[in-house]
């Protein structure tokens, strides 16, 4: 189910592909397209949800970059989005433990995850995974 999308109406958020890690078995790259600014995306909206777990210690998204319209370049972080200019946000981020039968919450709702595929050449080449100390 490649390009699953905000179960609403408006479709905001899809999301583009999530693709396992080498070497990382618990860690997959979710590949998003946000129908708007970089600057209103709220990056630590995006986890997994696990009611047995309070809400602090979810999944969240880590180490997210902010990617060029057709995804081949880095153009910005976390820490420089609000500087970030366009009407269309292409965000990438890792997530630990990911469970596949339950959606990734965001500030767009939720999003149903398709099955992970392999990671496209052109991220492989821009993006590299930190493990957490």
């Amino acid at each position: 189910m490649k390009g699953a999308k905000h179960m609403g109406a408006n479709q905001i958020a899809q999301l583009l592909g999530v693709y396992p890690i080498n070497d990382a078995p618990d860690v997959h790259l979710f590949e998003l397209l946000i129908h708007a600014a970089p600057k209103d995306v709220n990056v630590s909206a995006f986890a997994q949800k696990d009611e047995s777990l309070p809400q602090d210690s979810w999944q969240v998204a880590y180490n997210e970059h902010f990617l060029n319209e057709d995804g081949t370049n880095i153009i910005g972080t976390f820490l420089n989005q609000n500087r970030l200019s366009g009407t269309e946000t292409r965000l990438v981020f890792f997530l630990y433990f990911v469970d596949f039968n339950k959606p990734l919450s965001s500030q767009y709702g939720d999003l149903v995850l398709p099955t992970p595929s392999s990671m496209p050449e052109r991220l492989a080449k821009i993006i590299e995974f930190e493990p957490v100390d």
